[in-house]
């Protein structure tokens, strides 16, 4: 019975061209529910080869679903965020640099410019909501108050960050500044992940007795910093890292609690579960990180020497900060206990959920994520959607295959053989004496070199980051200017 389900989910998202929401039926559409876990990365959960034991909900998920092995986001996390939501690579967009709109002003995610995959889903019928974080609009500022609603979701239970000195500022766990549709809660004494759940779950319960099918994004803001306690263990006496590991734990646990609710509900097999992160663990996260030993894909590696910290305000890329977790759960629609090869992108998540969902892709915008809806339903048959994938933070974009990994400035990096990053092919003899090394770097220089220039927003990053590199950069210039003969 499960292998005739799936022949129909392929049959579906490979036909879904011709067959989008006007003839799909309500009940053959999967309920769609994204978690996106905020500054975690694979050295966290024990199903990619972690030492640690924090995840275990996470990784039965990935024992009964789908494991992507080399699924990258952008390193921080408004970027990949603006990248989940569109489909579109950050040259696309604009939105290649951090920005907090709500704690450093100026631009926005534009829903005039941007379509969100809320907004894809809910033109296609489907119900919406989000719950968790929110850090791409200035839900203070009147301008934009509507901006949930106008990116696509129907209903909403937010964190919305804010300035210096406003109540909300990073007010996210205890006692949390939270905003459901419009109007704050009263939150004195609870843990604010503990709330989002709560509210996802009664949405959940809500939307299943409606004969539409429902999109939930979660936005996690689990394990953020700052640290502190949760309500496991509040209370007690917990070094950096020990906290920090609680509330890995418990980001684990309120995904158990979600899995429950779909099956206590009914609507577990036909709903499509996705857990990812949208960057890596963030590298002041604890004291004595340096000595984290986790290993991965069957590779060990000293943590610590892989997470650099921010130099001249760019954020790590490397594999560590880029290349995460990506687990895709669904009894009735993709291969349980797989583990996929192919390489994916955040933009990927997109256009494979609007294939599930039997969604159109909105006329007039560059959809730069490719499906990988045919390939969970049947693994073994068909191509990868595609063989590179990419990353960029400020002016540097990334891209990789499936053993090499090249730089726009410069460094190229056989992954297979150097996985830490460490030694730049281009030097030394290998580059000589090695046909397949420098064929592909050719493959990559000319994928790279097509690539279109960054799209200009109409306003200016506003980030401490982004006055960092700002302020390196006019050094730089100022500098070679200065020995210029």
């Amino acid at each position: 019975m499960k292998s005739f389900r799936l022949l129909c989910v392929a049959t579906l998202v490979w036909f879904s061209v011709g067959t989008r929401a006007g003839s799909v039926s309500a009940a053959e559409r999967p309920n769609v529910v994204l978690v996106l876990l905020d500054n975690i990365g694979k050295d966290w959960f024990r199903c990619y080869g972690s030492h640690e034991d924090v995840t275990p909900n996470i990784d039965r998920l990935a024992r009964t679903g789908v494991k992507v092995r080399n699924f990258y986001t952008t390193p921080v996390c408004s970027t990949t965020r603006v990248a989940l939501l569109t489909g579109r690579y950050p040259f696309r967009t604009g939105w290649h640099t951090h920005h907090d709109p709500a704690i450093y002003g100026g631009g926005y995610f534009d829903w005039n410019r941007e379509q969100s995959i809320a907004r894809i889903l809910q033109n296609a019928g489907y119900q919406t909501y989000i719950a968790g974080k929110w850090q791409i609009n200035d839900l203070f500022d009147p301008q934009q108050q509507d901006a949930i609603a106008k990116h696509g979701f129907d209903e909403y239970c937010l964190f919305p960050e804010g300035k210096k000195g406003h109540p909300a500022h990073k007010q996210r766990y205890w006692d949390p500044y939270i905003i459901e549709n419009g109007e704050r809660l009263q939150t004195d004494g609870q843990y604010g992940p503990e709330i989002f759940t709560d509210r996802l779950i009664d949405y959940m319960k809500r939307a299943s007795q409606k004969d539409t099918p429902f999109f939930a994004y979660y936005s996690a803001i689990l394990t953020h910093l700052s640290l502190g306690p949760t309500p496991d263990n509040k209370g007690e006496s917990l070094n950096d890292r020990e906290q920090f590991k609680g509330m890995a734990r418990y980001a684990d646990k309120l995904i158990g609690r979600m899995v429950e609710a779909l099956d206590e509900l009914g609507i577990r097999d036909n709903t499509i579960l996705i857990v990812c992160c949208d960057n890596g663990t963030d590298n002041g996260a604890f004291h004595g990180y340096h000595d984290l030993a986790g290993e991965v894909d069957g590779r060990r590696a000293e943590v610590g020497s892989t997470m650099k910290p921010k130099e001249n305000g760019y954020y790590p890329m490397t594999e560590w900060g880029i290349n995460m977790p990506l687990i895709i759960n669904a009894p009735g629609h993709v291969e349980s206990g797989y583990t996929l090869d192919d390489l994916a992108d955040v933009t990927d998540l997109l256009p494979t959920i609007a294939d599930f969902a039997a969604a159109d892709l909105p006329d007039g915008l560059v959809i730069d994520g490719r499906s990988l809806a045919p390939r969970l339903a049947d693994p073994h048959s068909g191509e990868p959607a595609r063989s590179w994938c990419l990353s960029q933070y400020h002016k540097v974009r990334v891209l990789r295959d499936q053993r090499f990994k090249l730089f726009s400035d410069g460094p190229f990096y056989d992954l297979s053989e150097d996985p830490l990053e460490q030694h730049d092919l281009q030097h030394g003899d290998r580059w000589t004496r090695d046909s397949e090394t420098r064929n592909a770097y050719r493959r990559l220089r000319e994928v790279m070199d097509a690539l279109p220039a960054d799209t200009d927003l109409p306003w200016e990053f506003r980030s401490i980051s982004a006055r960092a590199l700002e302020a390196f950069e006019a050094a730089r210039d100022s500098a070679s200017t200065s020995i210029a003969p």
